[in-house]
């Protein structure tokens, strides 16, 4: 079926139905209105439904860059959880119509989370509900004083500047409008609170409006009113539909699917999980016949599919690229246009600011007076595809390569001292980062080592060195953090070590945060601080808490009215009475130990290169 005729489908008659069913919820208004020329609602609407329609029917994928793909022809269903329940798309999508359920649809980049609110858009036009669906990206908003409300209705004058504010402010009383909301969190920090506080406003006053809003996943507590659905990553089952349905070679396909067994997508399940990923990972197996098993060589062997894809379209001679780079020097500009884009948090970017950043990666790399910004952009998108192009807007085919980008350019530029560059990176070691350290660690693990994570410790071990840690625990642990957690194990016969709390300072915070993951990575603690209990019965520690009341953030009770789970601030008394004495030795200890580990493979390894390869 061609653009024209899908786009035209339904959309008639939807726009009959549609005023048909209006007229019927208030006839004297509409007739009174429509006597007066001031609304018609048949004018107006076509033009913005055909128009959207056209958007949300097709899609552009991966594999076939260079035209669309109708979205029905590759679209895998979604599953979701709601608290414990685990949701099919069905039933989400019905609950929101139904019971207009106010829905945020929380997801990672490449799950799906816009292709969903497409295939909503799409299934509301062909199945000619009663529901007028308004689909907005935020990140189309504008940085002015315009309301979230403003932007929606000039969205749809864009397409049908006939449709008045009369017909949007009635529309919205009488709950004629399906709102699809897509990409929270791709809204600026200064704006995010003024937006999110609009929307859930706009659900109170217009309650017969159904919305469904997108975002990556985050803190949704102050949105009493909506419920919160999970996007699930592809199962086994998902992953292999969805290859077949993908329009591909069908022998490689074939290859493909039988190489991904249960037992492979469970090993790489992040390479699997979701859509775009798997289309990669299809192109990766296609050109090396097997799925690389660290997530960096994955990338690195991404990229060069996608630059032989590029060159594949001209047969066996080298197709240049529109900005006459190398590969090799326009991989280097996108390693700093990820530094740039990373150190600033910004993943999305309009026309203006990608330039800006290509112009600045340009001039790192003194490529500047060769190249222009809008042929690198071109290359980006069209020759490489690591940005997606979408109207004036452009973001990372993933986050994650943007993530391995940086990475690798940390990893190879040796000017500056490892150390310094890894610590003017903002929330280093929070977990959404966590990946990115591991990438840094695989792509060189003697360089994280030795550059890093050997002057960590030796800062540390210098503090420590004075500290008596028997009868002083809180100076070695007020270096990790500011309370701790001890938990039942053992058929309630011990307690062991469970969770800590960094300070909410930033400085503190992240030098915790950081300690923690050098402690974490020291292997020896690990396993010693696993076979650690403590042997404190349950009338032991209900005195204690009696005594030190004071020191307690939190004590969870079992139905027993046993103490399952204690959290307290660091004192030197309570952490010796609870015998934590014991867990401080053993950080001291395994730290002098990781260190002497570490230089005494650095000696090793450097004695046998003098001896053996430069003959020293």
């Amino acid at each position: 079926m061609s653009i024209e005729e899908l786009s035209n489908k339904g959309i008639d008659s939807f726009v009959n139905n549609f005023v048909s069913f209006i007229s019927k919820k208030a006839p004297e208004f509409c007739i009174a209105q429509y006597k007066k020329h001031e609304m018609k609602l048949n004018k107006g609407l076509p033009e913005y439904i055909k128009a959207n329609y056209q958007r949300c029917a097709f899609v552009r994928t991966l594999l076939k860059r260079d035209r669309p793909t109708e979205l029905d022809k590759i679209y895998e269903p979604l599953q979701f959880k709601i608290d414990d329940d685990i949701l099919k798309e069905d039933e989400i999508k019905s609950s929101i119509s139904t019971d207009l359920h106010r829905t945020i649809i929380s997801g990672y980049a490449g799950n799906g989370k816009t292709i969903f609110l497409k295939k909503i858009y799409k299934e509301l036009i062909d199945s000619q509900v009663n529901f007028y669906p308004i689909f907005f990206e935020l990140r189309n908003i504008s940085s002015g004083i315009q309301t979230l409300l403003d932007c929606i209705y000039e969205s749809i004058v864009t397409y049908s500047d006939s449709f008045t504010q009369e017909q949007f402010t009635y529309g919205l009383k009488k709950g004629l409008f399906y709102f699809l909301i897509d990409g929270l969190d791709e809204v600026s920090d200064s704006q995010q609170s003024n937006i999110q506080e609009e929307i859930i406003k706009l659900t109170f006053k217009y309650p017969d409006c159904p919305f469904v809003v997108t975002s990556r996943p985050n803190e949704f507590t102050t949105w009493e009113n909506f419920h919160v659905a999970h996007l699930l990553p592809f199962d086994y089952r998902q992953c292999q539909s969805y290859i077949t349905k993908i329009d591909f070679v069908e022998e490689r396909k074939t290859e493909f699917l039988e190489f991904l067994t249960e037992y492979k997508f469970a090993e790489h399940e992040e390479f699997l999980s979701n859509p775009l990923l798997a289309s990669m990972m299809l192109l990766t197996f296609d050109e090396y016949g097997d799925i690389p098993a660290k997530r960096h060589i994955f990338y690195e062997k991404c990229f060069q599919v996608l630059i032989k894809e590029h060159d594949a379209s001209k047969g066996r001679f080298h197709r240049p690229l529109k900005s006459k780079l190398s590969h090799e020097n326009l991989e280097k500009v996108f390693m700093y246009f990820c530094a740039l884009t990373y150190q600033r948090q910004e993943y999305s970017f309009n026309f203006q600011k990608v330039d800006k950043y290509i112009n600045s990666a340009l001039k790192i790399v003194n490529l500047d007076s060769i190249c222009k910004e809008n042929d690198i952009r071109y290359d980006f998108v069209h020759s490489v595809s690591l940005l997606l192009q979408n109207g004036d807007y452009f973001e990372f085919i993933h986050r994650s390569f943007q993530e391995y980008f940086f990475a690798k350019l940390i990893v190879n530029d040796r000017k500056y001292k490892l150390e310094n560059k890894l610590d003017n990176i903002d929330d280093l070691f929070s977990f959404a980062k966590l990946n990115f350290i591991a990438m840094i660690d695989d792509m060189d693990h003697d360089y994280f080592e030795t550059e890093y994570v050997l002057k960590k410790i030796e800062k540390l071990r210098n503090y420590f060195k004075n500290i008596d840690a028997e009868n002083e625990p809180e100076k070695i642990f007020e270096r990790f953090c500011v309370s701790l957690g001890l938990r039942q194990v053992g058929f309630k016969k011990y307690y062991r070590l469970c969770s800590y709390t960094f300070a909410s300072n930033a400085e503190f915070y992240k030098e915790m945060s950081m300690n923690w993951f050098i402690m974490n990575n020291c292997h020896k603690y690990m396993d010693n601080l696993l076979n650690l209990t403590i042997e404190l019965s349950a009338s032991d520690v209900l005195k204690i808490i009696n005594k030190y009341k004071k020191l307690f953030i939190k004590i969870n009770m079992d139905e027993d009215n046993t103490v399952e789970k204690i959290e307290f601030i660091l004192n030197r008394e309570l952490l010796i009475k609870l015998d934590c004495n014991r867990h401080a030795q053993l950080i001291k200890e395994n730290l002098n130990d990781y260190y002497d580990s570490i230089l005494s493979r650095i000696t090793k390894q450097r004695s046998i290169m003098d001896k053996e390869i430069f003959k020293n």
